[in-house]
């Protein structure tokens, strides 16, 4: 039995289970007069709730089920969900760098290429901005003894 919205002359609006579309409109519960159907209230879809952050996406390959096609593409398609929420809410957009190394001593920490280009600025050479920062990483998780 579909749910239809009926307004009366009077004023008044209710929603009534009727036997098919075809059904005579009810009489007005409080007047008695005949009533008109009216168009179906808008309903609400979605959720007031952003996407998922960048930062909450899978970084490794156990994070995506080890290459899971069906999880990679949820993945995807939820950052393409965040991607579209920040170019149309741009105060919502997170600050990302990219990654020049994840690995190694860099796992909990990554290298960014902003980092590796500060410290190749002095020598010019990318390869040692790496071999310092991976340096002084393992100095840094290394007790002094």
């Amino acid at each position: 039995m579909p749910l239809y919205d009926y307004v009366c002359p009077c004023g008044v609006r209710f929603e009534l289970l009727v036997p098919s579309w075809s059904s005579p409109a009810p009489d007005c519960p409080q007047c008695g007069a005949t009533t008109v159907r009216r168009p179906p209230s808008p309903k609400i879809l979605g959720s007031a709730k952003a996407p998922t952050a960048m930062s909450a996406a899978p970084q490794s390959w156990e994070g995506v089920g080890s290459g899971d096609r069906d999880t990679i593409t949820r993945w995807r398609r939820e950052m393409d969900r965040r991607q579209e929420f920040e170019s149309r809410h741009p105060e919502h957009r997170e600050h990302r760098e990219a990654v020049a190394s994840h690995e190694g001593v860099f796992e909990g920490r990554p290298l960014t290429y902003q980092e590796l280009a500060a410290r190749s600025a002095t020598s010019k050479d990318a390869n040692q901005g790496v071999a310092q920062a991976s340096h002084e990483r393992r100095s840094a998780e290394t007790p002094a003894g």
